[in-house]
């Protein structure tokens, strides 16, 4: 009985789902004692908020992103790619002569929006060098580049994402022409003189799309192609040759991601400190990748499970986190979030791990009968839980929730907070076993 009135002096509204006498449990070792007692809580106060970084590191991209969405929840979002070039050879015949350059660029398969729209791409030279403005030698989704508002180049086309396909851009002629001359004329020997006449390009979209392309970066599948012939060359059948200028990786290459919130529940969160609570939107927390918005989840009376008047331990903690339907296409649910660990101002502390150090993620799962289906991540949130309640001292900890690819992908997701008035079912919830002895 004395159990019974701890549960209840600590108001959780605890439910008891076993009350066994001399059984033995294994956490760690057995416990024989005839005063344990296993109960599961399934009413722990949830908080949840949505939160954003400053910025995310795209340099570096093994992912070329090109597009734009208009959205109600998250605002208008668009993906601009910008890349320097490198050429493993700078030989050229003095008879070659010059025909035409285009980029050249394969689809990697990943999409976000509408594929059957007509999408228009424009190809911009940059004018400024290419290197990074801050002290920390990276590129972020924030970052950007002077480029010529002269259109280099343009192309109208219905993207098929899911083939072996690419896009053909021409570019000026007289552009082309010129690097190639220089090329042919020994002014342009090495790669110092290539980037000294040419930085890069910058490739965008039309706004009024509503889809985000990604393209391979890996050799020779996105490549600023120059076409010539030789003069001299009786042969006209294979008298058609190119020379590649291929993408550099590392910091000459990033995407700019960036989205206007102005009109969105979303317009007030600016800085990584803020704190936007779900109460404030809906009910609802909100994910995004590649513009840092991402889900937080604090556990604000965990710690009250210390009250208890005999020791105790953690056997189990999982989380379960529920999709809105309206936010996500069956086809574009991620099997998996990341998981971290932050602090009180949403600074990283660690990526949750597990007892043994190995990382956890929160799983996608679907179950469904003849009544319903569910649809929802959880996650084993033991170890966090355990190091709040066994700490020495006050941890003002808490969990955020990101897409795994977080600075190469454009997903989104709504999530139903613990106070979701749409359906109880749907409510996010946290499953505690707790062994007292």
């Amino acid at each position: 009985m004395k159990h019974y009135l701890l549960i209840i002096l600590i108001g959780f509204g605890f439910l008891v789902a076993c009350n066994e006498e001399n059984t033995s449990y294994e956490v760690g070792q057995d416990f024989i004692d005839s005063n344990t007692l296993v109960f599961e809580v399934d009413t722990l106060t949830l908080k949840t908020s949505t939160i954003i970084s400053d910025s995310l590191i795209t340099s570096g991209t093994s992912r070329i992103l090109v597009g734009a969405l208009q959205d109600d929840d998250f605002g208008d979002l668009t993906a601009q790619n910008y890349f320097s070039v490198y050429s493993t050879t700078f030989s050229l015949d003095d008879d070659a002569v010059f025909d035409s350059i285009a980029l050249i660029m394969h689809y990697d398969r990943y999409y976000y929006g509408d594929t059957t729209l007509v999408q228009n791409y424009k190809v911009h030279e940059i004018t400024e060098v290419f290197e990074p403005n801050d002290d920390d030698d990276y590129f972020y989704n924030t970052s950007s580049l002077e480029y010529s508002e002269d259109i280099l180049g343009e192309q109208s086309f219905t993207p098929y994402p899911n083939k072996k396909d690419s896009i053909n851009i021409s570019l000026n002629y007289a552009f082309g022409e010129n690097i190639f001359n220089k090329i042919v004329d020994n002014e342009i020997t090495e790669y110092d003189d290539l980037i000294k006449e040419f930085r890069g390009i910058t490739i965008k979209s039309d706004t009024d799309t509503n889809t985000v392309l990604g393209f391979k970066t890996s050799t020779g599948s996105t490549t600023i192609r120059m076409y010539y012939t030789l003069a001299d060359d009786d042969n006209s059948e294979d008298n058609d040759h190119y020379l590649d200028l291929l993408v550099q990786g590392g910091n000459y290459i990033f995407n700019n991601i960036t989205s206007d919130k102005t009109n969105t529940v979303l317009n007030n969160l600016n800085d990584s400190e803020d704190i936007l609570p779900s109460t404030d939107t809906n009910n609802k927390t909100y994910i995004q990748s590649g513009t840092g918005v991402s889900m937080r989840v604090e556990m604000p009376t965990l710690a009250t499970l210390n009250d208890l008047e005999n020791d105790g331990t953690t056997l189990g903690a999982w989380i379960k986190i529920f999709p809105d339907h309206s936010s996500y296409d069956n086809i574009d649910l991620i099997d998996s979030l990341a998981v971290y660990v932050v602090d009180d101002k949403n600074r990283t502390i660690k990526q949750l791990t597990s007892l043994s150090g190995s990382n956890i993620y929160a799983k996608f799962n679907s179950e469904e009968d003849e009544f319903n289906s569910s649809i929802y991540y959880s996650v084993d949130a033991s170890s966090f839980v355990e190091e709040i309640l066994t700490s020495s001292y006050t941890l003002d900890y808490a969990l955020r929730f990101e897409f795994p690819s977080n600075s190469s992908t454009i997903n989104r997701l709504l999530i139903h907070d613990p106070e979701s008035p749409e359906n109880s079912d749907y409510k996010m919830k946290l499953l505690l076993t707790y062994l007292t002895y």
